[in-house]
C-alpha cells in the first residue's frame, strides 16, 4: 500500500550526491585563498591609516565632513605642521569651516593667529591672540606666542619693523 503511492520507506529520500570533483574542490579554495588575500589586504591598508595623522585626518573628514576637531586638526597639517603639505590658503578654509560649525568653538583663534603670523597679517594676528588667550584650551601657548611676537616687534628698529613696532606701542600703550 503505502510504499506504492510513494507515502513511506526510501521514496521521500532525495537522490544521492555525487561525490565533489577535485577540480570543484580547488576552485572552492582558490577562491576563498583569494578573498583571505583581498581582506588581509584591506585590513592592512585600513590599519595604515590610522598609523599617521594625514590619512586618519583625511579619512575622518570624508566620514564626517562637519566634524570641527578634524577640520581644525587638518588645519595645522597644512598650515606647517607637515612641511611638505603647507598650504596657508587651505589652512583658513579648513579653519573657517570649523568655526561655522560652531562658532563658540574658541580653540580656532589661536590657529587662526598661527595662520596669520605666517602670511604677516599682525593686526589680525594680534585680534585672534587676544582670543586664543580668553580660550582657557589654548591659553599657555597663545600666552607663550604673544610674549615672543611683542619681544620682537618692540625691538625692531628698521624697515618695516619700525613702523610695526610704533602702530604697536600707539595700539597697546
Amino acid at each position: 500500500g503505502d510504499h506504492v503511492n510513494g507515502i513511506g520507506g526510501d521514496h521521500n529520500r532525495p537522490p544521492p550526491s555525487k561525490p565533489k570533483s577535485s577540480t570543484t574542490l580547488f576552485k572552492t579554495t582558490m577562491l576563498s585563498y583569494l578573498c583571505v588575500i583581498e581582506l588581509a589586504k584591506r585590513t592592512h591598508h585600513r590599519v595604515s591609516d590610522w598609523m599617521d595623522a594625514v590619512p586618519l585626518l583625511e579619512s575622518s573628514l570624508r566620514t564626517c565632513p562637519r566634524s570641527i576637531k578634524s577640520n581644525l586638526e587638518m588645519s595645522k597639517l597644512y598650515s606647517g605642521l607637515v612641511p611638505h603639505m603647507v598650504n596657508l590658503t587651505k589652512a583658513l578654509e579648513l579653519i573657517t569651516e570649523a568655526q561655522s560649525i560652531d562658532p563658540t568653538y574658541c580653540d580656532v583663534h589661536y590657529q587662526y593667529a598661527h595662520v596669520y603670523f605666517q602670511e604677516s597679517r599682525y593686526l589680525e594676528f594680534e585680534e585672534e591672540t587676544v582670543q586664543a588667550l580668553m580660550c582657557p584650551f589654548t591659553m599657555g601657548q597663545a600666552m607663550v606666542n604673544w610674549n615672543k611676537y611683542w619681544q620682537v616687534v618692540l625691538q625692531q628698529k628698521n624697515g618695516g619693523g619700525h613702523n610695526a613696532a610704533a602702530a604697536a606701542k600707539v595700539r597697546y600703550n
